[in-house]
């Protein structure tokens, strides 16, 4: 099975999303399986805990294919 290189024009589209959605079912299921006591602090701390996550992932993907966006951006822009 071929691995994903994450990467614009490979397997990447320039419509893809960089960052994920959060729901409030995702937040809502983390709690329940994570947490002992259904808190205000507990679901905070959750919901912060999968956006760093997702930030993380965010990061990756705009760091692996920062040459491409500013490619994209030059073709844009009529600059080859």
């Amino acid at each position: 099975m071929e691995e994903h290189k994450w990467k614009l024009g490979e397997d990447m589209f320039l419509e893809d999303n960089m960052l994920d959605q959060i729901t409030f079912d995702e937040v809502a299921l983390a709690v329940r399986c994570n947490c002992r006591e259904v808190t205000v602090q507990n679901v905070i701390n959750t919901a912060l805990e999968i956006f760093e996550i997702k930030k993380e992932d965010f990061l990756f993907l705009l760091t692996n294919n920062i040459k491409e966006i500013m490619k994209e951006v030059n073709r844009q822009k009529g600059i080859e």
